[in-house]
């Protein structure tokens, strides 16, 4: 019976160190606004992704250049049209780069945290 209670007792303790730490994690990155998890730009490209925004580049286009060097490898994930081989799709452009967000379109490079302004992907 004693091997027994100092089982239960272990296990209980276990849980117990378990939900604590759990519980003191969630708090600490809540309260930091420090999230252990998906990559900020990758989350920028997604939601830009998952409101319809398109960014419309070539690549000739040296400031285009730089805006995809801003998310670096989550650009993957940037809706993007390459109008050096889609022209008809640029056509009424004025010039690169250019994105188009909530139906309005944007000339210019901008930060991720002016892209996350502009579409309202803000945490």
């Amino acid at each position: 019976m004693e091997k027994r209670s100092k089982l239960i007792l272990t296990f209980s303790i276990l849980v117990f160190l378990v939900g604590a730490l759990y519980f003191f994690t969630d708090w600490f990155s809540k309260s930091t606004g420090y999230i252990v998890g998906e990559d900020p730009d990758v989350k920028l490209a997604k939601c830009l992704s998952q409101k319809g925004a398109l960014f419309y580049n070539s690549k000739s286009c040296s400031n285009c250049k730089l805006q995809e060097n801003l998310f670096s490898d989550a650009f993957k994930f940037v809706p993007s049209i390459d109008c050096s081989s889609e022209y008809n799709k640029c056509s009424k452009l004025e010039t690169l780069p250019a994105w188009s967000i909530n139906g309005k379109i944007h000339y210019n490079t901008f930060s991720l945290n002016e892209l996350k302004i502009l579409s309202g992907c803000q945490d």
